[in-house]
């Protein structure tokens, strides 16, 4: 019996569709950026639902809050999809 081993691709926030729940992998900014989104609750590690990416600011729910992000920063916030 083989096990097929699953790749999670690593993308920025930014390319991810509305729904779907992700794992922040890596956030690519300075450490102001990253001490911002700590006190939102998005670090790595941490799980959060795509609620709204369309047009604007990517529009996220992490530990029950709803969270607005701007396109720049999204594209910094490295995830993977995990349902």
């Amino acid at each position: 019996m083989e096990l097929k081993e699953q790749t999670t691709e690593v993308k920025p926030l930014s390319e991810i569709p509305e729904g779907k729940t992700i794992k922040v992998v890596q956030i690519e900014g300075g450490r102001g950026l990253k001490c911002r989104l700590e006190g939102l609750g998005i670090y790595p590690g941490q799980t959060i639902k795509v609620l709204r990416n369309k047009w604007g600011p990517v529009l996220v729910e992490s530990m029950g809050r709803k969270i607005a992000i701007g396109r720049g920063q999204a594209n910094k916030i490295l995830v993977e999809e995990i349902e």
